[in-house]
């Protein structure tokens, strides 16, 4: 079975990216064979150097996104990729609407005898014009797609019209848990990489430095934090356009001496090891496959009320609401402190049980792939 991930942007560090690369790395089967496609360039040597390394390849078309919500510019250089180019499966991944309605139209057109659209992400808002936008993209996708997916309830209703949202099955972002077992050992490696000490008290978030992830927002709560524990520490991983404006926001607070930008990092796992507690402040989030990992690593988890509910699988997350109020910046930074000594236990068990487990993930996509659609 040859199968194509289509990728309707950038290949990064991304959630989505991330999701596929660790499927892919989950699947055991000689019988499935994987290319990848992406419409604009892969940036991600290691994720080229693992497809490469199971026999695949990772076509790139370097077609630059213009900034419309239409992308029928890129309908033709996909349907030329298919001309030379024939999958069984082809597995579509966009936070673009209408680039999962185009590159859904392209591979059926094609002949393809199995398209999937995949929806990874939720939006701010959902006004009228995106309802309408979204009614215009299902009449496209109508007949083009076999088996519409989403990470979450959130992130199929967000992408797709009520008849499909209702439909879509919904994958579970499944974690690798061998990987997110807590280890002592790491978590005093990571403190003393960055000169924490071993009795700070720190509080860690894993993503990309960006609006949506709203980080700005909890350095304000950890403002307030510093000022009353002098052992806090805030531990940032991720990279993104908004490192400049957050480092000037730390040194404006007079707390860059209490706050650790790691820059982007490949275990994630080792990190979560070194924190206390994990919070998580996004606008919106598709899922949110990091606070799954930090439940795997052990951690209680604040999250914001922009995140799906789905990621709750033990009583140690709670949701807050994120509005730039001094009343929720005290209510943050009281929360935190409450779970600051919560006991650090293994939470992978939790999360295998609750279907979060990647093998459990790759057994789904299994059935998915060879004509069923299990829920």
């Amino acid at each position: 079975m040859k199968i194509l991930q289509l990728f309707g942007g950038l290949i990064r560090t991304g959630g989505e990216e991330m999701f596929v690369l660790g499927c892919m790395k989950a699947f055991d089967r000689e019988d499935m064979q994987f290319d990848c496609l992406v419409i604009e360039d892969c940036g991600n040597e290691d994720f080229r150097s693992f497809v490469e390394s199971r026999g695949g390849s990772v076509y790139e078309l370097k077609i630059p996104l213009h900034a419309t919500r239409f992308m029928n510019h890129i309908y033709k250089p996909v349907c030329e990729f298919f001309r030379t180019h024939s999958y069984d499966v082809v597995h579509i991944h966009s936070s673009s609407i209408s680039a999962l309605a185009v590159l859904s139209a392209a591979a059926k057109r094609a002949g393809t005898k199995r398209v999937i659209v995949h929806s990874h992400s939720t939006g701010k808002s959902d006004s009228l014009e995106h309802k309408v936008f979204r009614a215009l993209a299902a009449m496209s996708m109508r007949g083009h797609v076999d088996v519409y997916c989403a990470c979450s309830k959130a992130a199929a209703q967000w992408k797709f019209a009520p008849k499909y949202a209702a439909r879509a099955v919904i994958v579970n972002n499944g974690v690798d848990t061998d990987r997110f077992h807590y280890r002592p050992e790491a978590r005093e490696q990571i403190r003393e990489r960055f000169g924490i000490t071993q009795d700070a008290f720190v509080i860690g978030h894993v993503g990309r430095l960006c609006a949506v992830k709203n980080q700005g927002f909890l350095i304000r709560v950890f403002a307030k934090i510093a000022a009353e524990d002098e052992n806090a520490r805030l531990l940032l991983c991720g990279d993104g356009e908004d490192q400049d404006s957050l480092t000037k926001a730390v040194e404006a607070a007079n707390i860059a001496d209490r706050v650790v930008f790691a820059g982007n990092v490949t275990d994630p796992e080792t990190y979560l090891c070194a924190m206390d507690v994990f919070a998580f402040p996004s606008l919106y989030e598709g899922l949110g496959i990091v606070a799954i990992e930090a439940q795997a690593a052990g951690l209680p988890v604040i999250a914001s009320d922009g995140v799906p509910r789905e990621i709750k699988l033990s009583d140690r997350v709670r949701f807050l609401p994120i509005d730039q109020t001094q009343e929720n910046i005290r209510a943050w930074a009281d929360a935190i402190e409450v779970l600051r000594d919560t006991p650090r236990a293994d939470g992978t068990a939790i999360v295998t049980a609750a279907g979060y487990d990647i093998r459990s993930t790759v057994r789904q996509l299994e059935e998915i792939y060879a004509g069923g659609a299990r829920r």
